[in-house]
């Protein structure tokens, strides 16, 4: 037994040794997380508040205090701008649409008749169309609710599913640290695996007199222990910048989660390695099945708003479960469906591994 772990010792160092002495295998593995994340910050820098020029007509109290709940909306980007300006601004894509305010918007309202604030809008697409056709009427009811005394009576009475509000960015991160996870567990056991084919040491191992087990268990380790290391590095960060910080006892369940889909990727990367035998062909097909994973467990929009049939596949692919599983975790303090989420996690981890050690007996055996 201690000839044995001491024999899955030395794979384990040799294999986590090389992937940190090869630079191109840490680019490999960390370059496609970080290329979505950064499109992705830019594409959050495109939504969520709409530029818009604002036009005031006339500065009295109540066309400015209406200007002023503009500014402070959630949905806007204001930019208060001369009518001359404001259509400059429109035709050259630099805002979304136009408000104008008019300059008898105070004698209306105090007479009680409708304030025609009007909105020119840039309908390039459907997407920020709709959203400035929602806002502004969401700004006006804001408008009438401070309204002491007026004709209109408006409050907003919100109930929030969730206890914390979350950024499009920050709701982000987490599909990209599971993607990160499967990127680094499948590239770099896949490409341990793989040298072992092209450097020929693939002989010593089945020459070495050491159960097939131990070379198996070995390689999953070291593939495991190297997506392990990784995690701990965003999760690290993401503690100390309160982007990723789960609270109390949801660290544990948050630790549970990782480390499976971390052990998952290591025995696809096993797999992933048998299958092509040169590294060079290992990261193209461990990048490609990683991102498909990741569109599909709700990388780039909410799951569960998906259409239907998009939905039914996203239930059929593991990491959906696991991006669940930390989201209710890092950011809403939930146990929320976590045993079904860790329920299918293990079995993915365990048919991982099988995958894996089937595919390594296979080789080192024929």
């Amino acid at each position: 037994m201690r000839i044995q772990l001491r024999s899955m010792a030395a794979i384990v160092r040799k294999d986590v040794a090389i992937f940190l002495r090869r630079p191109i295998s840490i680019v490999v593995a960390v370059a496609p997380p970080l290329i979505l994340l950064l499109v992705l910050f830019i594409s959050a820098g495109a939504v969520g508040r709409n530029p818009v020029a604002l036009v005031v007509e006339k500065q009295r109290p109540q066309a400015q205090r209406f200007a002023s709940v503009l500014e402070a909306s959630d949905a806007f980007r204001v930019v208060t701008a001369n009518p001359g300006d404001a259509d400059r601004m429109l035709a050259n894509l630099e805002v979304a649409a136009v408000i104008t305010i008019p300059s008898d918007f105070d004698d209306r309202l105090a007479a009680g008749m409708p304030d025609p604030v009007t909105i020119r809008i840039n309908n390039l697409n459907l997407d920020f169309t709709n959203d400035l056709r929602r806002s502004l009427p969401a700004a006006i009811t804001s408008f009438y609710a401070g309204q002491g005394g007026g004709a209109v009576g408006v409050r907003v009475d919100e109930s929030d599913l969730r206890s914390a509000d979350i950024s499009l960015m920050q709701f982000e991160l987490v599909p990209n640290l599971v993607l990160l996870l499967l990127v680094t567990g499948t590239v770099n056991c896949g490409m341990a695996t793989a040298l072992e084919f092209e450097s020929q040491t693939i002989k010593e191992l089945l020459l070495a007199p050491i159960p097939r087990s131990t070379v198996i268990a070995g390689k999953l380790l070291a593939g495991w222990i190297v997506a392990l290391l990784v995690a701990a590095v965003i999760l690290l960060i993401g503690a100390a910048t309160g982007l990723l910080r789960p609270q109390g006892w949801y660290w544990v369940s948050t630790l549970v989660v990782v480390p499976l889909i971390a052990l998952a990727s290591a025995g696809i990367g096993a797999a992933v390695g048998l299958l092509a035998k040169r590294t060079v062909a290992v990261a193209p097909i461990a990048i490609n099945l990683s991102i498909w994973l990741f569109f599909l467990s709700g990388g780039i929009a909410v799951a569960a708003f998906l259409p239907e049939w998009l939905q039914n596949v996203a239930r059929l692919t593991p990491t959906y479960y696991g991006v669940h599983a930390l989201q209710m975790s890092v950011f809403y303090g939930s146990a929320d469906l976590l045993s079904r989420d860790v329920g299918v996690l293990f079995a993915t981890a365990a048919f991982g591994v099988a995958i894996g050690a089937v595919a390594l007996r296979k080789r080192t055996t024929g």
